[in-house]
């Protein structure tokens, strides 16, 4: 059980959430709906220990996240190219986190010769997939998806969704998803928090 219970956040000293809680099982796909600029991506942020909350408390089974280390929730931001390192290539910030096989690099569309580029010869979309599968790491127990298939192209998006599912329910690995677009929560979550 990933458990957030009464947080409060904080961003330059104006209160971005208030004692919010939010019980997330094993294998469950949980969408947040909340209206632009309210703090979602904060929010995720500090879910994934990105940044300090104020008050409250996140668990995972019971435990703190750990301080170092490989942390079980992982965060793929909104933009995923501010999270990799511009003088490296991808395919070495993959293989920080893990190494996928050739059969998962084609189940979420990335192509091996995008490994060998730096973040600035690939596209928006293109480094989406491979935060994502970086996020993928057979130890992540949370993944919180921030508009991860936002720069996608519709068919694309349709299927990264499908193998999120398919991840989802097979690990079984909880996912916390921020998205802009209703219909798409209401299809791949079990449910949505709708949040005014």
């Amino acid at each position: 059980m990933f458990r957030i219970s009464a947080l409060d956040i904080e961003q330059d000293k104006r209160q971005l959430w208030h004692n919010f809680s939010l019980n997330v099982s094993r294998g469950e796909r949980v969408g947040i709906s909340a209206p632009s600029g309210y703090g979602k991506t904060t929010l995720g942020r500090v879910l994934a220990g990105w940044q300090p909350y104020q008050q409250g408390s996140i668990t995972l089974d019971d435990a703190a996240l750990p301080l170092s280390g490989y942390c079980p929730v992982q965060l793929v931001p909104q933009h995923p190219e501010l999270t990799f390192n511009p003088y490296r290539t991808t395919g070495q910030a993959l293989r920080d986190a893990w190494s996928p096989d050739a059969e998962q690099l084609a189940r979420f569309h990335v192509k091996a010769e995008w490994l060998t580029r730096k973040p600035n010869q690939l596209s928006g979309g293109e480094l989406a997939r491979i935060a994502l599968l970086r996020a993928l790491d057979p130890r992540t127990r949370v993944l919180i998806a921030d508009e991860v298939t936002a720069q996608l192209d519709p068919h694309i998006q349709r299927d990264i969704w499908q193998q999120l599912i398919v991840e989802s329910q097979q690990r079984p690995l909880s996912i916390i998803i921020f998205s802009h677009q209703r219909a798409l929560l209401e299809q791949v979550c079990t449910r949505v928090e709708v949040i005014a």
